[in-house]
């Protein structure tokens, strides 16, 4: 096809001269053309068309034109943009929908590996994993899960994410197909096609071939067939909710097909699209709940990604983005319930809990405070009141509406009672999605309740679909209305406890009607000897229905009046009583959220108590109160940092109810306690636990036998196990444990760090290490030996792990009495090409000056290392004058170095100035514990302002310095506009001194970030300039005026600091001279910003108490060190 135009240019250019444009196109037969589009001409376009026909009538049809490819994709984009345009779930009312852009917060989502699923129930991980604070499980982007990999060289073509119930797998699988319909994610696919298994549940009986799946689903996509065989269109299945299929999954008998035309089973057809029999090039995105997606086997998996549901921030942002402006005050409410805001972390719940409060914030702005719902009972009592007022069209139901609420409650018991029936009998078969048959076989009418219970999960529009099918909104919707149905049934008189096991018991239940708390008696023995968990949740909320105040709130429902105190006391009695029995952790934790539904915190409030008082280790605790310690620490706001085993009493057995709430901490941490084998089964148990989130754990001064190392080292090798750093500080081993541990460290690739100090090991044992160090497999990367005795072969087969290791980073020697003759062994290692050592701490040894010499050398020669602690040597002026002529050299890496303590005088400051001049990469210095004085000082800040410094921090702590000094110190800074820490500690600068650094402060052009003036004979005098030019720059973060004159004529200097300085986060002031009320004034000042501490003695903790009055016993002895 040919087009051209006769173009006159006169009109531009002024010329006669016409020009011909040609545009030529080739096509295909029944392909479409797109004229060009030519602007600004005038005249007649001709176009010519020229048909050919092919010379062989057999010759294969090309593949179609890419212009037409591009014109499908867009429609397709714009239908699959109006499919997910809209939230229609969990939105403020009924029917209501709000944009997706508006209202989608971002969900954490995990890259991790296919791992096997705890078989316990789901509210119960979601209570236990919202108590991690940062977990080092690497983060992905749900945007990014189809990208490359440091496991995947390409693109994965199979991702499976999961997800528990409600965490928002659906929403993040609409948010990606929104972001691809507006060309801002998944670039690199051409078409996107999405099937909800609980729609394709109703396909499962047929058969079909893929393309004409994907063209039942998308009548628009034309040709289905040659669209997906081209290898190049890339196209992406998304199959949402496996957990809701009824397709069953055989990947071991189903038949391969590798035939896209040939029509076969649903089941069948989506195990060869997985295995790749079926469009090899197409990629599949599978989401599932946990426990269903044990169906797919991990080999066709490529990448595994997990959604965890909101964190903290999260939270808030959701809570900002539903409620508008009562956000806070709704916030405010749900941080005072530890149980509600962790049940947050579930995005359907934080609705559920969003929706109630904004409803009550509505109703009464005055009384939200004491009428908010603190149970979760309470919470799904409020919703469902809510939705009910919804349904009729009210707005609000204040206390005058209390009639009319039991009016509307009363009529709608019919419906309620159906719907209960049917959620009870589903939650006994473990069924989640029921259909219309189930419908009408219980009797239940959706159009008489409001539909924020329930969601039809097929499309009516859809013709192809001949049924519906429903689910609750979400699992702990059903256990609410299961238990609601059983809680009606009883209080109306209708029905005997639907929960007795026997024959036996159910007739007796016919002739004597049993009480309410034999309900839940039964209920609870259910629930204790249970392996899934799955009536966990009904069990809360039975329990939390018998409260007079949900009785209250139902008021309508009940035709009976219940005894609300007899029963729920009775039933409170009973749990208590299981909790005694051996049963599993999970359980008893359950039933400690049930006692919290009753209202009764006896056992966690005694526990609290004693936990006020001290440690645990000198009581005996009885079974109940071992539980009873998971649940204070589960639901409490301390952070999940350490779990110190050694503040509880325990015998074998009791621990091992900790381990459910043991699980969810950093570090887990034993002192002086003898490791038995019980105790290494719990520690082995909890290293390889599902989601744990172990990530250290500290054997301190312990005995661990031979047997016991053996058992802990067969867990740290398990591939579940994800342990990162481990200490064995103080711990003896035997030869035999020595070769058990190294055999972990040479292997196991999650290992980081491993602290060895006292546990002085021999040479066969340091042999052992250092062939680990060798092995390549080794990750190792920090190394601890403090306080071993090394000698120096120990110190020669050191040096040889080290010349050959590439991986560790960090190697501490620190107190080990090294002389000249063992570091010089070590240095040999350190100067070989393959060693990759940044970090030395060689402190509390006796290396002279005789030994500079050749760690110079390494200086020079090892371009890694960059940290070189020396603190307290005996290194001199002759060994700093060495070592400064290897920091003078351009070769020298060297970014941080301590020579604290080491007999320095004035004799080495001009080398060290010449230091500080020349070297660019030096970044902290550390002279303090010296002899350096005045005229010391004075030599260092001679730095001429052509010079190459970057210093940051500068520490000439207790030096002997005096005011006479400041003036030099000031110049220094100025000259230095690097250096924004600075440590002058055990002095004597006084407040003359003081005030010409204020005057360095507020002419410099950079500001401070921290400062240092601890014991410097400070007063008044120099408070109010101090603070003037410290607010100048708006820069400081840390402030250090303790062990000083200062009193309570300050304090409105030091408020005046914390409102100027918005970066301060913390000001130490103990050991001044404060009143008492002073000590409470300056306390105040942490009340008007977040993030700051202001230390004084009235809030030092009894660890920082011992060291303040070490402090005063340690300054005036030249000796001791800082």
């Amino acid at each position: 096809m040919q087009m051209e135009h006769d173009h006159d240019p006169s009109s531009e250019a002024g010329s006669g001269i016409q020009a011909l444009i040609r545009s030529q196109q080739t096509v295909q037969s029944r392909s479409t053309a797109v004229c060009p589009t030519f602007q600004n001409i005038t005249g007649p376009v001709n176009v010519t068309l020229q048909t050919t026909t092919s010379s062989s009538s057999e010759e294969p049809q090309q593949p179609r034109d890419v212009v037409d490819i591009a014109r499908l994709s867009d429609n397709h984009r714009k239908v699959l943009r109006e499919k997910v345009k809209y939230i229609t779930e969990y939105t403020s009312k009924p029917g209501e929908k709000v944009l997706l852009t508006e209202q989608f917060t971002k969900l954490w989502m995990t890259d991790g590996e296919y791992s096997v699923i705890p078989q316990r129930h789901e509210v119960m991980d979601i209570e236990a994993l919202s108590r991690q604070a940062t977990c080092d499980v690497p983060s992905i982007d749900y945007t990014e899960i189809f990208g490359c990999s440091r496991q995947l060289c390409r693109p994965p073509r199979i991702t499976l994410t999961k997800g528990l119930a409600g965490i928002g797998k659906t929403i993040c699988v609409h948010k990606f197909v929104h972001d691809w319909t507006t060309g801002s994610a998944a670039l690199d696919f051409d078409f996107l096609f999405m099937f909800p298994f609980r729609e394709l549940n109703l396909l499962a009986e047929g058969k079909l071939s893929i393309s004409q799946l994907v063209q039942r689903y998308y009548p628009h996509i034309e040709e289905a067939a040659s669209l997906l065989k081209n290898p190049r269109i890339k196209c992406l299945f998304i199959f949402d909710g496996l957990d809701e299929s009824r397709l069953r999954l055989d990947f071991s008998k189903s038949p391969e097909y590798g035939d896209m035309e040939h029509r076969m089973r649903l089941c069948v057809l989506l195990v060869n699209l997985i295995k790749g029999n079926l469009l090899s090039h197409a990629s599949v995105w599978i989401t599932s709940r946990p426990g269903a997606a044990r169906q797919i086997p991990a080999p066709y998996i490529d990448r595994m990604t997990e959604i965890q549901g909101f964190r903290d921030q999260e939270k808030e942002e959701y809570f900002h983005k539903k409620c508008k402006g009562r956000a806070e005050k709704i916030l405010v409410n749900v941080k005072r319930q530890p149980s509600l805001f962790t049940m947050c972390y579930v995005p359907a719940f934080c609705w559920i809990l969003a929706t109630v409060l904004e409803h009550a914030m509505k109703r009464s702005e005055m009384d939200v405070c004491q009428q908010a719902p603190k149970t979760i009972t309470e919470v799904y009592n409020n919703f469902l009141i809510m939705m009910i007022m919804y349904h009729q069209d009210k707005q609000g139901h204040g206390l005058n509406e209390r009639e009319k609420i039991s009016d509307f409650l009363q009529a709608k018991r019919p419906a309620i009672l159906s719907l209960g029936r049917l959620a009870f009998h589903c939650l006994k078969a473990q069924k989640l999605a029921f259909y219309q048959k189930d419908l009408e076989s219980f009797g239940v009418d959706l159009s008489l309740l409001c539909d924020g219970f329930c969601k039809e999960i097929l499309l009516e529009e859809e013709p192809i679909f001949q049924h519906k099918a429903y689910v609750f909104i979400h699992l702990t919707m059903q256990e609410y209305f299961a238990a609601l149905y059983v809680f009606l049934l009883h209080h109306m008189g209708q029905c005997p406890n639907l929960l007795a096991k026997g024959l036996m018991k159910k007739m007796r239940g016919l002739f004597s009607r049993p009480t309410f708390s034999d309900v839940c008696r039964s209920a609870c023995k259910k629930v204790a000897w249970s392996q899934s968990g799955h009536l966990d949740l009904f069990l809360r909320f039975l329990c939390g229905l018998s409260t007079e105040k949900n009785l209250q709130l139902l008021q309508g429902l009940s035709t009976q009046k219940a005894c609300a105190r007899e029963d729920a006391a009775r039933t409170a009695a009973y749990i208590k009583k299981t909790l005694q029995r051996d049963i599993a952790p999970e359980r008893c934790l359950s039933l400690l959220y049930c006692l919290n539904e009753l209202n009764d915190g006896c056992i966690a409030d005694k526990l609290k108590e004693s936990l006020r008082e001290g440690p645990l280790a000198t009581r005996n605790l009885q079974v109940a109160e071992y539980s009873a310690i998971a649940f204070v620490l589960q639901t409490s706001s301390c952070d999940m940092q350490e779990f110190d085993i050694t503040d509880y009493s325990f015998s074998d057995d009791m621990l091992w109810r900790l381990l459910p709430v043991a699980k969810l901490f950093r570090t887990v941490k034993l002192v002086r306690k003898e490791v038995t084998n019980h105790l290494v089964n719990f520690l082995g148990a909890l290293l390889i636990l599902s989601r744990s989130q172990v990530l250290e754990i500290r054997l301190e001064d312990t005995e661990v036998s031979g047997m016991a190392m053996k058992q802990l080292c067969v867990a740290l090798k398990n591939p579940c196990c994800k342990l990162q750093k481990i200490c064995f500080s103080g711990t003896y081993f035997t030869q035999r444990s020595w070769e058990d541990l190294t055999a972990v460290v040479k292997k196991k690739h999650t290992i980081s760090t491993l602290d060895l100090s006292y546990t002085f090991p021999d040479y066969s044992a340091i042999a052992l290490l250092a062939a680990a160090l060798k092995d390549p497999e080794c990750r190792l990367q920090t190394l601890i030996l403090v306080n071993n005795d090394l000698n120096v072969c120990c110190c020669e087969e050191l040096a040889s792990g080290l010349s050959k290791n590439q991986r560790l980073v960090e190697l501490n020697l620190s107190h080990n009495q090294l002389k000249d003759l063992e570091v010089m062994a070590l240095y040999s290692g350190l100067k070989e090409p393959k060693c990759r050592l940044q970090i030395l701490h060689l402190n509390h040894n006796q290396i002279s000056s005789n030994s500079c010499q050749a760690l110079a050398s390494v200086l020079t020669q090892n371009q890694a290392l960059s940290w070189l602690g020396l603190t307290n040597n005996k290194l001199g002026n002759a060994g700093v004058k060495i070592l400064c002529g290897a920091l003078r050299n351009q070769d020298c890496k060297l970014e941080k170095l301590s020579l604290r303590h080491n007999s320095l005088t004035y004799d080495c400051c001009e080398e060290l100035a010449f230091v500080i001049k020349e070297n660019s990469r030096l970044l902290d210095l550390d002279i303090s514990a010296n002899k350096i004085t005045d005229s010391g000082v004075g030599c260092l800040c001679q730095v001429s302002k052509n010079n190459n410094s970057k210093i940051q921090s500068l520490r000439t702590s207790l030096n002997d310095l005096s005011a006479n000094c400041c003036k030099d110190l000031a110049s220094l800074l100025v000259e230095l506009r690097t250096i924004n820490e600075l440590h002058l500690n055990y002095n004597v600068l006084g407040d003359s001194g003081v005030k010409h650094l204020c005057w360095a402060f507020k002419v410099r052009v950079t500001g401070m970030e921290t400062l240092s003036l601890k014991r410097n004979y400070l007063t008044d005098e120099c408070c109010g300039e101090l603070v003037s030019a410290l607010c100048a720059k708006n820069t400081l973060k840390f402030l250090d005026l303790s062990f000083n004159g200062f009193t309570d004529n300050c304090l409105e200097d030091f408020r005046h600091l914390v409102l100027n300085c918005a970066n301060l986060e913390e000001l130490v002031l103990q050991a001044n001279c404060f009143s008492s009320q002073g000590c409470k004034e300056l306390e105040k000042l942490m009340e008007s910003r977040l993030n700051l501490q202001v230390i004084t003695e009235c809030n030092l903790s009894e660890s920082k108490k011992f060291a303040v009055e070490k402090d005063w016993l340690w300054w005036p002895m030249d000796a001791v060190l800082i």
